[in-house]
């Protein structure tokens, strides 16, 4: 079914696998900024988010460093010299057509400190964005402008509005934002949302964005009915009778006080937590609050002062994933900073506890360095399911039992959450999913370190499948992407190698296709499209990345650069035939007969489970075969169908699912 072609010269053949490329796809274009701030290592051009729209037009939302350009040429910024500084980020956004034409820009830029970008999300024609920003100072001493996309804001403009008269971002302080643009880039709607701390200095509280550039990745979604949600990174201290305080559009009507548990010595390392929060249509906070909700187990020693509720870790998001009905993933891990040596926890297993319910459990020392986490969230911040990577071992380098593992992003698709992650494993080690009947696979035992990804059934949380990258010390990107039975991701291999594998999400692995740069990348991600399209972006300290088909982007030397680039593969469109030696029509009939209905028994609401590719209509029939109504007639549907038997009297029933390819299945469910 595919032609294979060798991607590596035969010195370079005892780092891996064979791998391949499909020959009908090729890479169309690779573009790049760079910026001269910084250290190349320090890497101020990156790319934070990107997506595609229903035309397949691109948009990259990102950071710029320095003075930047653009792919050689220097970025105008509608001719404003005032928006360079020499020594600060810029946050850029832009849009493309797929034969790699820039549409339109726009750019975020303070003389006072750094702009970050944060999330990108396209939807419904609508461009969300959102990042941090300021102007002047919190002392309200604006000395400084603002360029906000195609806005520049002075301090003479500033000045002429009364203090009290003043809103964000004319008004002085540091924010975080949150942006919709239409597709053709002019701004619709904008909120600023800033926080002040439970700290004190003197009868002064601390003031600053919801989310901090310390924070790290910070996922942000919009649901159908409008609602913003948002997961960051929070560390505070402070008193707890004291509230940590959200304010909306600096207005002081739209303040918000949060009673966050634990009272933090000032003087001590503060509580660090994930916080989730949802804000609606009309920018009225709705909820936040931590995503840990206890913990048992930690020790004394490294509890906080005064703190009998919350451990000191630290909390890191890595991804976030949405389903149809906007239920969110996210996932990432959670570091206790503990040492083998120091390691006297009260007891194993330690647990965190998402909810009173849900929780994570560190089985022993090994899982302390990070417990990676995965957490199903309901609109209205409910935990659905958790799941986790289990690791058995020590978190000593040197034991023969070492183990590390942590994950990164995740992607829903078709039922089935999957999640990058990366562990190193030692001879004696182990990490494993739900229980140890699903370890983890090693690409090679002399070569410990495996990057990899992990399939979970979205409705229960439970482990599925799993593939692993297709060479040794393979390090993943940030984000998988998933298309038509399909799973993608990047991954660093060595120091001139990157590849970006390809799965059948069963874990069957397919085909690569590899990236040579002289020196590292970070911040990888790839996307795909339902055109055949993948878009791969990462940040790199290289002056030249060459991919096939001879395209490559020249980057300024010694500088850092943010590259992405388009490959196209007509294949992607049709869903992927694991094994060429099984028909299409048998290899439908082994997906047909995993679908199952959960829950089963139900006292009414119900969903079909599995590859519903191409599904027409969902019938309820009696146990004679009778038809009793058509549940659902979807024609051509993918979406993961709900259905409701609440109408019926208990009993026992068949639902019976019809394709479009002319066969059906039928399943017994139990109406409770």
């Amino acid at each position: 079914m595919k032609n294979q072609l060798s991607l590596f010269v035969a010195t370079l053949a005892p780092l891996f696998l064979t791998l391949a490329a499909s020959a009908q796809g090729e890479w169309k274009w690779a573009h790049h900024w760079s910026g001269a701030a910084g250290a190349p290592s320090d890497h101020y051009n990156t790319i934070t988010k990107t997506a595609f729209d229903e035309d397949g037009n691109i948009y990259i939302w990102g950071i710029m460093g320095g003075q930047p350009s653009f792919s050689g040429s220097t970025f105008l910024f509608i001719n404003n010299p005032q928006v360079y500084g020499p020594g600060t980020r810029t946050s850029l956004l832009a849009k493309f057509d797929t034969l790699g034409n820039m549409l339109w820009y726009k750019v975020v830029k303070s003389s006072f400190t750094e702009c970050f970008s944060h999330w990108l999300e396209v939807k419904d024609n609508k461009v969300y964005i959102s990042g941090n920003l300021s102007l002047g100072d919190v002392d309200h001493d604006v000395s400084t402008w603002l360029y906000y996309f195609d806005t520049l804001i002075t301090a003479s403009q500033a000045h002429a509005i009364p203090d009290d008269q003043r809103l964000p971002p004319y008004k002085p302080g540091f924010y975080t934002y949150f942006a919709t643009f239409d597709l053709d880039g002019n701004l619709l709607d904008n909120h600023f949302v800033n926080a002040l701390t439970r700290e004190y200095y003197g009868d002064i509280r601390g003031e600053g964005p919801l989310c901090r550039p310390s924070a790290g990745r910070v996922p942000v979604h919009v649901d159908n009915e409008g609602n913003t949600y948002v997961f960051t990174r929070l560390g505070y201290n402070g008193s707890e009778s004291d509230p940590y305080t959200i304010q909306i559009d600096g207005d002081t009507n739209r303040k918000y006080d949060i009673y966050l548990p634990g009272n933090v010595n000032l003087t001590q390392v503060g509580l660090y937590t994930g916080m989730m929060y949802k804000f609606s249509p009309d920018w009225e906070l709705l909820y936040a609050k931590p995503m840990v909700d206890h913990t048992e187990g930690i020790a004394t020693s490294w509890e906080l002062s005064h703190d009998s509720i919350n451990p000191r870790f630290n909390f890191y998001i890595q991804g976030l994933s949405v389903d149809e009905s906007d239920n969110m993933y996210v996932s990432g891990f959670i570091s206790l900073d503990i040492n083998g040596a120091n390691a006297n926890l009260h007891q194993y297993p330690v647990q965190i506890y998402w909810d009173s319910t849900h929780y994570s459990s560190l089985l022993d020392e090994s899982s302390c360095l990070e417990m990676s986490f995965v957490v199903k969230y309901s609109t209205n911040g409910s935990v659905l399911w958790c799941n986790q990577i289990y690791n058995r071992g020590s978190n000593n380098t040197g034991s023969q039992n070492f183990v590390r593992s942590y994950w990164k992003g995740c992607v829903y698709y078709n039922h089935q959450l999957y999640v990058l992650g990366h562990a190193t494993v030692a001879q004696n080690g182990i990490v494993f999913f739900d229980d140890e009947s699903h370890p983890l696979q090693h690409f090679s035992n002399n070569r410990p370190t495996t990057g990899f990804f992990v399939g979970f059934d979205a409705e229960t949380g439970q482990y599925a499948s799993q593939g692993i990258v297709p060479a040794s010390l393979a390090i993943p990107g940030q984000n998988p992407a998933a298309i038509n039975n399909r799973i993608f991701a990047f991954s660093n291999v060595n120091n001139s190698y990157r590849i970006i594998s390809e799965w059948c999400v069963n874990g069957e692995y397919i085909t690569s296709d590899s990236i040579l740069s002289q020196q590292g990348l970070a911040d990888a991600s790839v996307i795909t499209n339902e055109n055949g399209f993948l878009l791969t972006s990462f940040s790199t300290a290289s002056p030249s990345v060459s991919f096939s088909d001879n395209v490559s982007v020249n980057c300024p030397s010694g500088q850092s650069s943010a590259v992405f680039a388009l490959y196209h593969n007509p294949e992607f469109t049709q869903p992927f035939v694991p094994d060429d030696s099984v028909g299409i029509d048998e290899y439908y009939q082994n997906r047909e007969r995993e679908i199952y209905l959960y829950p089963n028994p139900t006292d009414g609401q119900t969903t079909v489970c599995g590859y519903m590719y191409g599904y027409r209509s969902i019938e309820l029939l009696d146990l004679q075969g009778r038809k009793l109504a058509t549940l659902l007639d979807s024609p051509h549907g993918t979406d993961v169908p709900e259905i409701d038997l609440s109408p019926y009297p208990s009993g026992t029933y068949l639902v019976k699912i019809n394709f479009e390819r002319g066969v059906s299945v039928v399943r017994k469910i139990v109406r409770s």
